[in-house]
């Protein structure tokens, strides 16, 4: 594991790094986990630098990130670096603000309650299993490319009660290509170069009928593929309606079926995207870890043995394997997809620190490296090492902004329960029939983009349990 991660130095409260360096990494790294730009932060609560004629301001403390996500989150909105997600996927749950953002939240809330949750995990169910009969004993393959086929397909049943068809076997292709395209246009936007009118300017012309050219070209093409697979599931269910409590019914018949089909199409489109890119790095991580750490998947496959033996899983179950939920929880403290989020401050700000108030000036760029917060010793003994103990059960004294897989606040992950189920779902129902070992001679290693994934995948080999 030494190659994914390092030690984090000793922490220091507060301090500035060098605008000349930040900016120069900016464009020639940009984010990444590294030793340099993001990896610069490391260790510090909260450190101060500028980039070309932006003032960012990263906070490492669980306290400083509560007072921005929760105290103050009126003071805070989604920062620049997700003009690509909406010049992409539009206004939605993930780009939206304000009044429109809490009451479309409040509309979709009820449909991720966990006591609905509980009533699709057949449709969770069905495509797990599907995607675990495919696979075949004794051969490598890559997990990723497994687990981005399983969780577009549970998305696709479970919210959607569709099959994607074609576009399954090409979406790990499309947000790899995708997320890489965004990640170089945040390297210009830590420049300043890429303000959000560009983008409006960008979504106008992608969808105009104009052929942009390369590089921008490949992300225009992405975008009106998503964009003709998305219409199409909606134009299915108008045609063919149906009283189905999934995601997409609800869409319809939000406040009355009054919802613009354009919100519709952007909520639907997020959905689709989100629901799976996160959700595949995650599991590929976690079976990543879980081959790393035989002595923590031998005990799991021993819960999952008792609990279900041969038989087919229930929402039931899921309250009767924590040790297959803990080494879930902690392959996301070890390695969270969400690696990143960001901020940018609407008004001025103070946040109290336990000997200096630091102050946030409007316009400013808050960074919360929930990587560098999950690996921090002051709230995660020993945090190199892999220890589901950690969640088995949780620390209730650790503080509660020290663990953001899926964010915080009220901005908090709306399918954070929906994925957390599947996960352990996927892990249990997989692990019935397989162990995953890591095949010899492929080195794993991290990209991060938007999301933190396995750059050239996970590649395994699975043997078939008695």
């Amino acid at each position: 594991m030494a190659t994914l991660t390092a030690p984090l130095p000793a922490a220091t409260p507060a301090g500035r790094l060098s605008s000349w360096t930040m900016t120069r990494e900016a464009l020639t790294v940009g984010f990444d986990v590294g030793e340099r730009f993001i990896g610069r932060l490391r260790g510090r609560d909260i450190v101060r630098f500028r980039c070309a004629g932006r003032r960012f301001v990263s906070i490492s403390h669980p306290d400083y990130v509560d007072h921005v996500l929760h105290g103050a989150r009126l003071k805070y909105v989604k920062s620049n670096e997700y003009e690509p997600i909406r010049a992409t996927v539009g206004i939605n749950l993930l780009t939206d603000e304000g009044d429109s953002w809490a009451a479309h939240r409040g509309t979709l809330n009820p449909t991720f309650a966990r006591r609905h949750l509980n009533g699709i995990v057949e449709k969770m169910i069905d495509p797990i299993a599907a995607v675990t009969d495919a696979l075949r004993p004794d051969v490598t393959f890559d997990i990723h490319q497994t687990m981005v086929e399983a969780t577009s397909r549970v998305v696709a049943n479970s919210l959607f009660s569709q099959d994607f068809g074609p576009l399954v076997q090409s979406m790990n292709d499309l947000a790899t290509r995708g997320l890489r395209h965004a990640e170089r246009l945040q390297r210009l936007g830590l420049w300043g170069l890429m303000p959000p009118p560009v983008y409006d300017a960008l979504h106008w012309l992608a969808f105009s009928g104009v052929r942009l050219p390369p590089p921008l070209r490949d992300m225009q093409d992405i975008t009106l593929t998503l964009d003709r697979a998305v219409n199409a599931v909606i134009d299915d269910r108008l045609l063919h309606p149906n009283d189905s409590a999934d995601l997409l019914g609800v869409l319809l018949r939000a406040d009355g079926g009054s919802w613009p089909r354009q919100r519709i199409r952007d909520e639907a489109l997020t959905f689709m995207l989100a629901g799976h890119e996160t959700t595949a790095n995650a599991m590929s991580w976690f079976w990543y870890l879980m081959a790393l750490h035989p002595d923590a998947r031998d005990r799991m496959l021993a819960e999952i043995d008792d609990v279900l033996g041969t038989r087919r899983a229930c929402a039931e179950d899921l309250g009767g394997l924590p040790w297959t939920t803990a080494c879930v929880q902690e392959a996301q403290r070890y390695l969270s997809s969400v690696w990143i989020i960001s901020r940018r401050a609407v008004d001025d700000d103070v946040i109290e620190g336990p000997s200096a108030a630091h102050h946030i000036r409007r316009g400013t760029t808050v960074l919360i490296p929930i990587h560098h917060i999950h690996h921090d010793p002051r709230w995660w003994p020993d945090p190199e090492t892999f220890d589901p103990n950690r969640f088995c059960p949780p620390d209730k004294d650790r503080p509660r902004s020290a663990y953001l897989p899926f964010g915080g606040g009220r901005r908090i992950c709306i399918g954070q329960s929906f994925a957390l189920m599947e996960m352990v779902l996927m892990a249990a129902i997989m692990s019935q029939r397989f162990t995953f070992d890591l095949a010899p001679g492929h080195p794993v290693e991290l990209e991060a983009t938007m999301t933190l994934r396995p750059k050239r995948g996970v590649h395994v080999v699975g043997s078939r349990r008695g």
